[in-house]
């Protein structure tokens, strides 16, 4: 998983951005809220204008506000509000909607049959299956159960049961948003305890000793049995212990790896091998990223690696600063990959902060894993795989540094590394075993890790997130639970779209109004990069106009649109004015899959952090405000129409 800048701030750097508080996600979301609703009454104007008149409409609009503020925020009640959200819980019940659990309990039945056994990553593949259901489960039925509520009441006149008692539209809205997310509360809880039996049964797996053989000294070395698509090798070391247990430990294939236990009889026979359950493959990693600067060949700092020409992904996140609720700017939205050029002095200099004995305590060493991009320039033997260099130097004494740690690439896998507490190493002109965290290790506790490319003509890729420290690991169990957090958000957010938009359009239409605004963020970074090619002059067959016109005439998208110079300023303008105005629209609704979304973080293999889901949680309590206002108003206009 390759981690974006702003995934690295901390909840108060999101919210407040000390360094640019214009482009805090505070800021830019009040304004958001406050355009929104500034647009909801020009709209709730309208139609009370078309049917009361320009005067009575907005006298009518401005009785919604000042009974708002006056009356129906001060006087809401939560007992009432308590009771409509009951009502709205039976409501949804008695549609049968518990069905879907069961539907799903029945698709995790089947899903056995049909997940690729011999994927090199089984664990990704099952958890992503089991979150990817979920989520597409619960936001269908949110979708559907939140749109057609209140415009069957107004059909069928039952709303007016309970707009003649004391009740406030405040609270009709809230009552009918907390009663539908009790129903999607109720449903989410079996299908995340059934996902996460379903990964765990689905990934234990038995082996048997095969082959074993005694190489020495009381080192055996063995292979199991070919089990589920693959099979290991093992190691056991003889017991400093003399009657400690003797263990070994496989080699790791498909992202597990297995104990392996040598039971002895009285007689002190090999009686036989125990192979313990697959572990390593379910997995919360707690990564601790530092800061990243390279070196050119001739060794001199820069702030970027080398470019091999197709490795800059922007991440577009759209429109304004003012549209986007989770504050980042696009500026700061690249994905760049630098690269380091094998046999010379170019090199990767990791800086990281926080490297202290308490909270690295493994007496083995320090956990670094890797996930780097290999780009060869030459064929060579492509069998084996790149070699690289791990050089741990002191930062503020750079001639304390280790001798280099060799390793293989993995290209397509993360590679574990060790930086062991003891190192041979060189303090200026002499050489001498350096310690860790007393010679290696700063006072404040920084550490350089230098990478290098060893192998000439050939050229090592890496991010910020590509290289990172593992001081601890979370329970996989709590991660998949804090995933499910995040699948509970994305509903509560489809919720509060669909009650609002039930609340001045008929059910059909509703649903495909919300549907439509979800289906918008999910394309705003595909519309930004339109616009960020047209502003450059760089999009192929330019905008949608252009393109239709380029259709029509069976034009080359590469080349000069044949028409004259008005034609082509009329098409430019026109092109610019409906991708400005989708840009502006899209990336003002929430783009789930990147707002909110955790998946990638849990079938990944690393935790899911409390200031992740706290920004999760911010920036859905402010479209479900936004839903809300608007909701309200919309609701007022209907009540005094009638």
């Amino acid at each position: 998983m390759t981690l974006q800048p702003e995934d690295f701030w901390s909840f108060g750097e999101w919210l407040l951005r000390p360094e640019s508080f214009l482009e805090s996600a505070l800021l830019q979301g009040i304004v958001l809220v406050v355009l929104a609703v500034l647009l909801g009454l020009i709209i709730a104007y309208l139609v009370s204008a078309v049917r009361h008149g320009p005067g009575e409409g907005f006298y009518a609009v401005a009785r919604s506000v000042r009974d708002l503020v006056r009356s129906d925020l001060p006087g809401t009640s939560s007992r009432r509000i308590f009771a409509l959200a009951k009502l709205a819980y039976q409501e949804a019940l008695r549609r049968r909607v518990l069905v879907v659990v069961g539907l799903f309990v029945v698709g995790l039945l089947f899903a056995g049959w049909y997940l690729d056994p011999r994927s090199s990553d089984p664990a990704r593949l099952y958890i992503s299956f089991v979150l990817t259901a979920t989520n597409y489960l619960i936001l269908l039925l949110a979708l559907f159960i939140s749109t057609f509520s209140l415009p069957a009441d107004i059909k069928n006149r039952t709303i007016y049961t309970i707009v003649t008692k004391p009740v406030r539209a405040t609270e009709i809205v809230l009552g009918r948003m907390l009663g539908f997310v009790a129903v999607g509360t109720l449903m989410l809880v079996p299908m995340g305890i059934a996902s996460y039996f379903f990964v765990t049964r689905g990934l234990r797996h038995d082996h048997e000793v095969v082959e074993i053989d005694e190489v020495g000294d009381g080192r055996f070395e063995g292979k199991l049995s070919f089990d589920q698509f693959h099979d290991h090798s093992f190691t056991i070391e003889p017991s400093a212990d003399p009657d400690g247990p003797e263990l070994g430990l496989t080699d790791t294939v498909r992202g597990h790896r297995h104990v392996v236990r040598q039971i002895r009889g009285d007689d002190g026979n090999v009686e036989r091998y125990v192979i313990g359950e697959p572990y390593g493959a379910l997995r919360a990693r707690v990564p601790v990223y530092g800061s990243l600067v390279f070196t050119d060949r001739a060794g001199n700092l820069t702030d970027e690696g080398i470019d091999v020409g197709n490795e800059k992904a922007r991440g577009g996140y759209g429109a304004a600063g003012i549209a986007r609720l989770v504050g980042v700017t696009r500026e700061a939205q690249r994905l760049d990959y630098g690269y380091v050029e094998g046999g010379t002095l170019g090199s990767a200099i990791y800086t990281f902060n926080g490297v202290t004995p308490r909270r690295f305590t493994d007496e083995e060493g320090i956990p670094m894993e890797m996930a780097l991009r290999a780009f060869r320039t030459i064929k060579g033997d492509i069998v084996s795989g790149l070699n690289g260099s791990i050089t741990l130097r002191n930062p503020d004494k750079p001639q304390i540094e280790s001798n280099p740690l060799t390793f293989v690439v993995q290209e397509y896998d993360v590679s574990e590394e060790r930086l062991p507490r003891e190192i041979e190493g060189t303090d200026g002109e002499v050489t001498r075993k350096l310690s860790l965290f007393d010679d290696l290790v700063t006072d404040d506790g920084r550490l350089e890790v230098i990478i290098r490319c060893i192998d000439r003509q050939q050229y090592l890729g890496m991010t910020t997130s590509a290289v990172y420290l593992r001081p601890a690991e979370s329970s996989f169990a709590w991660n998949l639970t804090k995933s499910y957090l995040s699948i509970w958000l994305q509903m509560v957010m489809v919720i509060a779209f669909g009650v609002m938009f039930s609340t001045f359009l008929s059910g059909p239409v509703a649903m495909v109004a919300t549907f439509a605004c979800v289906l918008l963020g999910f394309t705003a970074e595909q519309i930004y990069d339109i616009r960020y090619y047209m502003d450059r002059g760089e999009s192929m067959g330019g905008g949608p106009v252009e393109s239709l016109v380029r259709l029509l005439r069976q034009d080359s998208m590469t080349t000069e649109l044949d028409v004259d110079q008005v034609a082509g300023k009329v098409i430019q303008g026109v092109d610019a004015v409906i991708i400005y105005s989708l840009d502006a629209v899209a990336t003002s609704l929430p783009n789930l899959p990147r707002m909110l979304s955790t998946a990638e973080y849990a079938a990944s293999g690393f935790d899911i952090f409390g200031a992740l889901l706290a920004r999760h949680a911010v920036a859905t309590f402010g479209y479900v405000l936004l839903a809300f206002l608007i909701g309200y108003f919309f609701l007022k206009t209907r009540e005094i129409a009638a």
